[in-house]
């Protein structure tokens, strides 16, 4: 989505979040911010101090496969459903391909053991 970000991340150990969540911002920011200042107008209009992110994030614990199935479900809907595409494996950033098809989607995507 061009104001936000969902992904399903799992971890093998307890506490790992934040620090995934703090590296994916830093990383992010700095490719964001160099692809934007070399290729857009649009990106001139904001000065390159501001923030691409919040602070702040929110996860949700996902304990069941049904619950899985429900979130992707979701994710893979959202751009349909604000219009940028008509099917889910069009919008480019999406995993539904992957779901879909089998496509690879530039990212492993494998399913945790619950």
């Amino acid at each position: 989505m061009p104001d936000h970000v969902h992904a399903l991340v799992w971890f093998d150990r307890i506490g790992e979040l934040s620090a995934f969540i703090r590296d994916w911002k830093r990383s992010s920011s700095r490719s964001i911010k160099l692809f934007l200042t070399d290729s857009s107008q649009y990106a001139k209009k904001f000065p390159k101090e501001d923030p691409l992110w919040k602070k702040r994030y929110y996860s949700f614990e996902i304990e069941t496969e049904a619950k899985i199935e429900e979130k992707l479900t979701y994710m893979h809907m959202n751009p349909v459903k604000k219009g940028f595409v008509e099917n889910i494996t069009e919008w480019r950033w999406s995993s539904a391909r992957h779901f879909v098809s089998g496509k690879s989607v530039g990212v492993p995507i494998g399913w945790p053991e619950l």
